[in-house]
This record gives C-alpha cells, sequence and structure tokens, in this order.
C-alpha cells in the first residue's frame, strides 16, 4: 500500500489513492513533469506481467497508453504509464445516454486500429475482452483502451462484452468490440437483437456490423480484427444509403422460365389448414391420406405478396384438412417445373433437373471470400427440394411423432413466444441444430440437401449471382439487412424466386445442408480429400442469408459453417431434399 507523497525511484511521487473502481495510483513523473499512473502488482501476476511489461515499452500506439516505466522493488513490481485524463465512455454514456453514430463508430474504430496492432505485433495486452469502461477518450478526442494486463485500470466486470467461446484470439476481440459499440449506440448491454431496435437512428449498415461483430458462432463475426475495422468504415455514410424502408413497393412479375401454380397455392393453404388442425381431426381413412405418389404440377408464378411484418393468422375454425383421391400415377420423367407435396408434412418440393452448374464464385469476384474459389463445374443428378424451409408447425407434427426433439428456445429475436405461437405457424423454425434438422428430414422420408444440391437449386445452370438474377437485393426479393429484424412467413417474397421456383434461397434464415465444411474448392477440384467427420472436427456446413445479412452474405455462393452439430442459432433453420419423388 503506497501512500500520498511517497516517492518511488526518487521519481515517481505518488499524488492521489485509487478512487471508484480505478486500481491504479494518480502521480507525477517529476523528471518529466507529468502526470503518471502507478500500478502495484505482486506474487505471480508480477512476475507474469514483468515480462509483458519490458515487450511493451519498445513500443507506441496512439490508442494505447504509453508505459513510461516498469521495474521490480520488493518482489513487487511498479508500472508507471499515462494517465487517463478525459473520461471512459461508460462515463460518457451515464451523463449524455446513447452516443451518436458519428462518435461511437469512430472511437470504436480507433480501438479496433490498436487491436490490430496487438495482433499484428503478437503483444501481450489488452487481449481477451474488454468493456465500455476500459475505453477512455482523451483530451485530444482520441480513444484509448486500457485493457487487460500490465495497463489496465480498472475491476469493471467485463463478462458481458466477453465472447462466449474465451480464448484471446481475433474473433473474441471482435465480439467485445461489437459488443462495446452495442452498449455505445444504445447506453443499454449488448443482446441479440438488432440495436436499432432499441435506437431507430442507428443506420441500418453500422447494426449489420455490430450484429455480424456480436454472432454467437465464432465463424459468424469478422475473421479479423481489420476486417471489421473496414466494414465499419464502410459503413460509414452509408447506412442511410442502405436503409430500406418496410413498406412494400409496387412491383411486375419478372420474366422467369418456371413457376409454381395457383393448384400449389390452394395444396399449400390446405397444407397449413391441416398442421392447424388437431390430429384427432385427420380422417384415419387410408384413402384419406396423400399419396406417396406425387402430383406432377404445371408451373405458373405465385400471387405476388411479400410480408415484411408478423401477420397474426385468422381466429377461427380451422380449415379441414384435405381428402386426396388415391390415383395410378403414369411413370413419367418429372419435367422442368414440376412440383410434388410430400404426404408426411404437407411440404411442396420441387424439381431440379440433372445437369452440370457453376458452383462457388470466379476469382475476379471482388466480394467473394476466399471458401467461395475456385469456381468449378459440378454436375448434380435430378433431384427434390423442399420449396420453402421447414416452418414451425411442421416442425411440431415431427415432435410430436416422437421423432424430433423440440427446438431449443421458443423465442425469435424480437418476440418471446415464436414456436409455441400458433400466429407463426407457417414461420421457419429456428434454434435447431443440424443433428436435429438431419432427424425431421429422416422422419418425413427426406435428407438434407448436399451442398452442390443446395447451390444448384439456389442459382440454376447460368452461373447468375442471386436466386433473381444478377440485380441488386432489394426487400421486393428478400428479407434482409435487418428490414424486419427477424424472420418472416416461408414463402413471402415469390419475386426472389429461383430458377426452380425455390423460395427463400437468400434471406429469411441461413440453412443447414448435408456433408462436411472445408476451406476452399481447391482440395475439391484437385480431389486431394473428401470431408469426413474427422475433418476439422467435423464442422457442417451452413448455406444460404438470414434477416439480418447484408448484402455481400446474399451471394448464392456464400459459404459458412459451424464448429458443433449440436449448435443452434436464432437466424439458422433448413429445408429437405430427396433423392427420388417425395
Amino acid at each position: 500500500m503506497l501512500s500520498v507523497g511517497q516517492v518511488l525511484r526518487d521519481r515517481y511521487r505518488v499524488d492521489a489513492l485509487p478512487e471508484g473502481d480505478l486500481i491504479v495510483y494518480r502521480g507525477h513523473d517529476t523528471v518529466e513533469n507529468r502526470l503518471c499512473a502507478i500500478k502495484v502488482l505482486e506474487g505471480e501476476e508480477a512476475a507474469r506481467l514483468e515480462r509483458e511489461a519490458e515487450t511493451l515499452l519498445s513500443h507506441r500506439h496512439p490508442n494505447l497508453p504509453l508505459l513510461y516505466d516498469a521495474f521490480m522493488l520488493d518482489s513487487r513490481l511498479y508500472a508507471i504509464f499515462e494517465w487517463p485524463e478525459g473520461e471512459s465512455v461508460q462515463s460518457r454514456l451515464k451523463r449524455e445516454g446513447p452516443l451518436n453514430e458519428e462518435d461511437a463508430p469512430r472511437w470504436v474504430g480507433q480501438v479496433l486500429a490498436a487491436l490490430d496492432y496487438i495482433h499484428t505485433l503478437n503483444l501481450p495486452v489488452a487481449r481477451g475482452g474488454f468493456a465500455p469502461a476500459h475505453v477512455w477518450i482523451a483530451l485530444d478526442g482520441r480513444a484509448r483502451l486500457y485493457g487487460a494486463g500490465v495497463t489496465e485500470i480498472n475491476t469493471i466486470d467485463r463478462s458481458r462484452y466477453t465472447a462466449p467461446e474465451g480464448g484471446n484470439e481475433q474473433r473474441a476481440d471482435v465480439y467485445s468490440a461489437g459488443a462495446t459499440l452495442y452498449t455505445l449506440l444504445t447506453a443499454r448491454a449488448p443482446e441479440q437483437v438488432s440495436p436499432r431496435k432499441h435506437n431507430p437512428s442507428v443506420g441500418f449498415a453500422t447494426a449489420h456490423v455490430v450484429m455480424r461483430a456480436i454472432n454467437q458462432r465464432p465463424e459468424a463475426r469478422y475473421a479479423t480484427i481489420r476486417e471489421m475495422r473496414k466494414a465499419l468504415g464502410r459503413a460509414k455514410g452509408r447506412s442511410e444509403k442502405v436503409g430500406i424502408s418496410l413498406a412494400i413497393a409496387p412491383r411486375s412479375f419478372p420474366i422467369a422460365p418456371l413457376v409454381i401454380g395457383l393448384i400449389v397455392i390452394a395444396l399449400v393453404i390446405a397444407g397449413i389448414a391441416a398442421l392447424r388442425t388437431p390430429r384427432t381431426a385427420v380422417a384415419s381413412d387410408p384413402t384419406a391420406q396423400l399419396s406417396h405418389t406425387p402430383t406432377l404440377i404445371p408451373a405458373t408464378r405465385p400471387p405476388n405478396n411479400p410480408t415484411t411484418e408478423p401477420t397474426p393468422s385468422p381466429s377461427g375454425t380451422p380449415t379441414p384438412a384435405p381428402t386426396a383421391t388415391v390415383s395410378p400415377t403414369p411413370n413419367l420423367t418429372p419435367q422442368l417445373g414440376a412440383a410434388a407435396v410430400a404426404a408426411t408434412d404437407n411440404m411442396v418440393l420441387v424439381f431440379v433437373p440433372e445437369g452440370d452448374f457453376k458452383m462457388g464464385s470466379a476469382e475476379n469476384d471482388h466480394q467473394a471470400f476466399g471458401n467461395e474459389v475456385p469456381q468449378h463445374t459440378v454436375f448434380v443428378a435430378s433431384f427434390w427440394i423442399d420449396r420453402t424451409e421447414v416452418a414451425n408447425a411442421q416442425y411440431q407434427r415431427c415432435v410430436e411423432a416422437g421423432k424430433c426433439t423440440p427446438p431449443t428456445g421458443v423465442n425469435s429475436p424480437t418476440r418471446s413466444h415464436y414456436y409455441d405461437d400458433p400466429q407463426y405457424a407457417d414461420y421457419p423454425v429456428i434454434w435447431v441444430n443440424w443433428v436435429q434438422a438431419d432427424a425431421y428430414c429422416a422422419w418425413a422420408a427426406r435428407r438434407l440437401p448436399t451442398e452442390a444440391e443446395w447451390e444448384k437449386a439456389a442459382r440454376g445452370s447460368d452461373g447468375r449471382l442471386y436466386p433473381w438474377g444478377n440485380d441488386p437485393p432489394n426487400n421486393t426479393l428478400l428479407n434482409f439487412n435487418l428490414a424486419a429484424q427477424d424472420t418472416t412467413r416461408v414463402g413471402s417474397f415469390p419475386n426472389g424466386a429461383s430458377p426452380y421456383g425455390a423460395l427463400d434461397m437468400a434471406g429469411n434464415v441461413v440453412e443447414w445442408v448435408g456433408g462436411y465444411y472445408y476451406d476452399s474448392y481447391f482440395v475439391v477440384v484437385a480431389n486431394t480429400v473428401t470431408p469426413t467427420p474427422s475433418f476439422r472436427g467435423g464442422v457442417r456446413v451452413l448455406r444460404s442469408s438470414s434477416w439480418n445479412d447484408l448484402f455481400e452474405n446474399i451471394r448464392v455462393a456464400s459459404r459458412r459453417f459451424s464448429v458443433s452439430a449440436t449448435a443452434a442459432f436464432n437466424d439458422v433453420g433448413f429445408r429437405c431434399a430427396s433423392t427420388e419423388r417425395p
């Protein structure tokens, strides 16, 4: 314990004892005539941080406090560093409330610059998580990070700002930066809903950066601090430009080679009614069950009625389930545009004919990530794929049959009750992991699509960037960019249909697919590896994009992964496929 007036090494005078949450003494360097912080460490911590201090003495960065001196005295380590003049952003939040979108991203961007410096040089400081109380705004207006390690100045709990997986890798610090920015913009602790819910003035682009940074899945965050810093820079001044109105704009139907007929719509409506009708109301007569031999249906585009707001279902008596008549079906080869209805869950499936398609992204695609290249030609045998993502009511049927386990959560990003609320019966099921998705598809006499099948169903054979073509995304084509801030009813965006009539192949929820993940297509093209359960620990593939994705992840070539097959998320669902007619 030091006392006021005490002088260390005939140079550093103690002027004030630690106050509040501070764990440092305010001192004065009598040689340089400047304020300084004096930190005293003992025991194992002193031995560990002595080596850290020796490393830091030779480094300077404008967004990190300067370490002036460090020495051992009486088995204690004394660290002398730059006094935090100004105030912490935590103090400013208490005084002013949410910060504006000019200051908050700028200061977090400066912290990211410091973290990039730390990771680039592998410095042993300020890694493993920080909170708003660790970011100080100096008198010169610049942010300085007094993070974990020898220059940490307070005992503020940072657990709510620490990545759930822990560690001190770059993705963990990306999480802390995103969580801190969330608090600066909302004056609230970070949570898994858009900051726009608490502060509508936050731009869409900035909100997207925040939500990606605090994603519970490490692999879904920015891979590096530099990547997040660049994204935050692009978001500056862009938020208003990419803001998407929830109003549905007038639009015309684009010409498409194939679309689903009005008969399919009638079957879908009847199927939803069947799902909402108590099971005791379904006729027990075998002739009342849908045939396992599908009816081939000529395709016409469905009515154009996208929905971006949750719409409660009408109350009243559910429409009785239809009674289908079993009749012989000619053994015809399905034609392009054919559709069928599965007996188990009343899912409409669309047919994807065999043939080659270009998988992945071209080398000159500046939006492409490294795991999307090289683009290569793949032959895919004909198959059927669910027209939409599996809905809550359909998944509930599997749970009732004892073949599926319930989702790990009943909520959605903005709704406390979602899975267990009948008004969301035809919204995509979420909070299901890969194992649960695989079990559902097996119960429905189908399977998860392979990664190649999924991408072909989404883009066709012409190499388009998006399911609907090459035109940029907008809110008449998909649910994305935090416009609805949550899931929407499956099939709400017929204008965004793929060439084969599959809906929601972009936006709404990310989707589990079969197979294992690999870092690029080079190993596939070179025939050097076949992913197995032991590859990268059995990492599973995710395709598509969700309601909270911005433009770069909407492309059909975008790929993701989950390090665990038993992890579940609030923006991930699935659809099934079948080699044979369902």
